[in-house]
């Protein structure tokens, strides 16, 4: 009695094989391409963003406390959403401290106006100058931001 083995033909295998295709290398070349693609209109949505939470959120907005906790949580994320664009200025870091104090406010049900004053000021700031200002400083305005955010006035 003989032994017959069959190897069915791996395609994958074949592919792997055979001339053609796309690098490695070339195709992060490629992608990087595709997202700086996306950096005018991110920068721009970024912008109109930042004057819609100022419009409805700000000192100066009329009616600001009747504004819902999850419009400024939502608001907030769409920053993080084109946060990549901006990831040396702190405005994705500093807007996800927002989104946290977001959080907080809807939790307590109540508006904190001076942490999210000071949250607005300083997504100002950090989108004007960001990346000018030494990561030292950048870094400590962040960590001034995270305990605003984390603060709860009902724990003193």
């Amino acid at each position: 009695m003989t032994v017959r083995k069959f190897r069915p033909p791996n395609r994958l295998a074949n592919m792997i094989k055979e001339r053609g295709g796309i690098l490695a290398q070339d195709a992060l070349v490629a992608a990087e391409a595709g997202v700086e693609s996306l950096r005018e209109a991110s920068l721009a949505a970024l912008d109109e963003t930042l004057a819609e939470i100022e419009r409805r959120f700000g000192k100066g907005a009329e009616d600001r406390e009747h504004e819902p906790f999850e419009g400024l949580y939502l608001l907030s994320s769409r920053i993080i959403d084109v946060g990549h664009f901006v990831s040396d200025t702190g405005v994705d870091k500093a807007a996800v401290s927002l989104c946290t104090l977001a959080d907080s406010l809807a939790e307590t049900g109540v508006w904190r106006w001076d942490a999210v004053d000071v949250h607005l000021n300083a997504l100002k700031l950090l989108r004007a100058m960001g990346a000018q200002l030494p990561a030292a400083q950048r870094d400590a305005m962040l960590e001034g931001l995270y305990q605003v955010s984390h603060h709860r006035p009902d724990e003193v």
